[in-house]
C-alpha cells in the first residue's frame, strides 16, 4: 500500500510539474470562454457531451456566483487589454453546431437572456455528422440553415468551424484556404453579416494555419487548450474551457478560477481533446481500407 501511495504521489507531482512548466494559470483581467459540444438526453458512449439539465444547472450556478455571460462583440473587445474583473465575464460557445442546441437549449438561454456563439461545420448544415467516427454510436444532426437563421434572431451569433471539419494542420495551404473561405462565405450569405471568428477543428492549429485565417479575413480564432503558455493571449489561438459530462459545478470553477487542482482540470481536458484528435487519423485509415 505504501508503494502505491508513493507511485501515486510521483504521478501527481509529475503531472503538476508538467502543467506548471508548460502552461500555468491564464492571466487575470481577461474574459474567459466555455466550450460545449454535444447535448443529449440519452447516454452517449463518449466524453464530449452533457445533458440539458446538467447544462442549465451549471449555467445558473455560474450566474449565482456572479459571472456574466457576454456576446462575441464584447468578448473580442475585452481581450484587447486586461481589465479589472473581466475574468468574471464568460463567452458561451458550442462547437459543431448540433441541432440539440436549438431543440433543448435555445428556449432556456433565451429566457435567461444569455448570448451564445455557435461554430458551424457549413458543408454539413442539416446533415448528420458523418465526418466523426461512428464506433456504433448514434449520429447527431447539424443545425439546418433555417435553424441558424432563427437562432440568429434569438440571441445566437455564429462563427465558422470549417467546411468539412478536417484537421487543417494535415492539409496543404490550398485546401486549408478552401475550408476557411468557403465556410465563412456560406455563413455570411445566410446571416447577411460578417463572420469574424473561427474555431479550429479538433482544436488543432499551427503558425501556418493562424496566418491563413488572418489572411482570409477572420478577426479571431479559437482553440480549446492552446500549445502556448496560458499567460499568453493570442487572438488567433484563443483558449476555451471544455465542459463535458464528467464535469460538475465544482470542476467548472476549478477551470475558470485559480483554485487547488485547477491544474488537474486542464490536464484532464487536454487529455480528452487529445483523444478527439485521433478522429481524423482513424477516419483516414478506414477510408484507405475501403478503397
Amino acid at each position: 500500500m505504501t508503494g502505491l501511495i508513493i507511485i501515486a504521489g510521483l504521478v501527481v507531482g509529475s503531472l503538476y510539474a508538467l502543467w506548471w512548466r508548460k502552461y500555468r494559470f491564464p492571466p487575470r483581467g481577461y474574459a474567459q470562454a466555455l466550450c460545449y459540444h454535444k447535448i443529449s438526453k440519452r447516454f452517449c458512449f463518449e466524453g464530449t457531451w452533457t445533458t440539458p439539465d446538467r447544462f442549465f444547472s451549471q449555467i445558473d450556478f455560474l450566474i449565482d456566483r456572479g459571472y456574466r455571460f457576454i456576446g462575441e462583440d464584447e468578448f473580442l473587445t475585452s481581450i484587447e487589454a486586461a481589465t479589472i474583473g473581466a475574468e468574471k465575464m464568460l463567452l458561451l460557445t458550442f462547437d459543431d453546431g448540433y441541432t440539440e442546441v436549438f431543440d433543448y437549449l435555445l428556449p432556456g438561454l433565451e429566457k435567461r437572456t444569455i448570448p451564445f456563439h455557435v461554430f458551424i461545420v457549413t458543408d454539413f448544415a442539416g446533415r448528420e455528422n458523418a465526418w466523426d467516427l461512428s464506433l456504433g454510436r448514434r449520429p447527431f444532426r447539424h443545425l439546418s440553415w433555417r435553424e441558424v437563421e432563427e437562432m440568429a434572431g434569438r440571441g445566437a451569433s455564429f462563427g465558422s468551424h470549417g467546411a468539412t471539419h478536417r484537421d487543417l494542420t494535415r492539409l496543404p495551404n490550398e485546401e486549408c484556404a478552401v475550408e476557411l473561405v468557403r465556410s465563412k462565405s456560406a455563413l455570411e450569405d445566410i446571416l447577411n453579416a460578417p463572420v469574424r471568428s473561427f474555431s479550429y477543428p479538433f482544436g488543432r492549429y499551427n503558425d501556418r494555419i493562424k496566418k491563413l485565417a488572418r489572411a482570409v479575413g477572420y478577426q479571431a480564432a479559437f482553440s480549446l487548450y492552446p500549445s502556448h503558455p496560458n499567460e499568453v493571449v493570442d487572438r488567433f489561438a484563443l483558449r476555451r474551457n471544455g465542459v463535458y459530462v464528467i464535469d460538475t459545478r465544482s470542476s467548472i470553477l476549478r477551470k475558470i478560477e485559480r483554485r487547488p487542482f485547477s491544474w488537474f482540470e486542464e490536464i484532464k481536458c487536454r487529455t480528452i481533446n487529445g483523444i478527439a484528435v485521433l478522429t481524423p487519423i482513424f477516419k483516414n485509415s478506414s477510408a484507405n481500407r475501403d478503397r
